[in-house]
This record gives C-alpha cells, sequence and structure tokens, in this order.
C-alpha cells in the first residue's frame, strides 16, 4: 500500500508545481476577458502621466505596440483612423519595451496623433501577460477586459467589438 501511495504524492506534488509556473507565483490578477483591468500609470513622450483608472467610466483600448515590429506597423493607419473618428472609446498605445528617442522619430515619421505611453521595463507588458505585439485589450466603462486578441486589428472591427458589447 505504501509503495503505491509515494508515486501519488508524487504525481500530486508535480501537478502543484506545474499549476503554479502556468499561473504564475505573483499573485496578480489575469487580464483575460472577465477581469478587472490592472490598473497602471505610464509617460508618454512630454512626460504626460496616463493612469488607467482615471478612464472609469469610459471604454478604453489598449494596443501594446513595439516599432520594429512589422505587423504593427501594418495596422497603425488603422488604428490612426478609428482614433481620429471612433468617439466611443478612448485608445492608448503601450510602446512596449520601446525608448522614448525611438518612439519620438516613429511619431515624427508617421505624423501619428496618437498617445503612445512608454512601457520601456515592460512592467505594464508583463501584468498583463502580453507576449507578442500588436496585442489589443479592450476594457469596459466598469474596468472589466471585454475582449483580448494578439495581430493586427482594423478600424472597423474594434467598432463592431466594444458596440457588440453596448
Amino acid at each position: 500500500m505504501k509503495k503505491r501511495l509515494i508515486p501519488l504524492v508524487i504525481l500530486i506534488m508535480a501537478a502543484g508545481v506545474i499549476g503554479v509556473l502556468i499561473t504564475g507565483m505573483s499573485g496578480k490578477a489575469s487580464a483575460n476577458p472577465g477581469d478587472e483591468a490592472i490598473d497602471f500609470q505610464l509617460k508618454d513622450i512630454d512626460s504626460k502621466d496616463y493612469k488607467l483608472s482615471s478612464y472609469k467610466g469610459k471604454v478604453v483600448v489598449l494596443n501594446f505596440f513595439a516599432t520594429w515590429c512589422q505587423p504593427c506597423i501594418d495596422e497603425a493607419p488603422e488604428l490612426e483612423a478609428f482614433g481620429e473618428e471612433y468617439e466611443g472609446a478612448e485608445l492608448l498605445l503601450i510602446a512596449k519595451g520601446e525608448t522614448k528617442s525611438r518612439i519620438e522619430k516613429y511619431i515624427q515619421e508617421s505624423n501619428s496623433k496618437l498617445p503612445y505611453l512608454l512601457d520601456t521595463k515592460e512592467e505594464v507588458s508583463k501584468d498583463y501577460n502580453v507576449i507578442g505585439q500588436p496585442e489589443t485589450v479592450i476594457i469596459n466603462e466598469d474596468g472589466m477586459i471585454i475582449e483580448r486578441f494578439s495581430g493586427p486589428t482594423t478600424k472597423d472591427r474594434l467598432i463592431e467589438i466594444i458596440e457588440s458589447f453596448h
């Protein structure tokens, strides 16, 4: 009986270790649809502070972006159009791992009018479990994540998703 119990105990312990590794040991909330959005504060290139919780009562679209990411560059005109034309949500671009000078150069070259928030140390990206880019997280007026997806998006797709929740 004892010889059968030892492999079972080892199996249970291994499953526990794997579970901790998968869910993470930080104890932080996940960042998936149905979860409360994780608050953060980042600065833009002009050192203006942006705090996610200050957007409570508004729909927020977070787009994790990098200047070296071709799909990010490809989707940029769609995000510009969304940010300029759609008044039903705030769009914040999280410059994942980027320096201020690289984002300044990108904004100048692309003539972007969007707010790029500097996540130079990728702390917000880690909190939101962002591995690649572009990645988009849509947060409702109550601060809950309603959608999350990887890959480039379009203005029409963002509007369709946001309006499907109203």
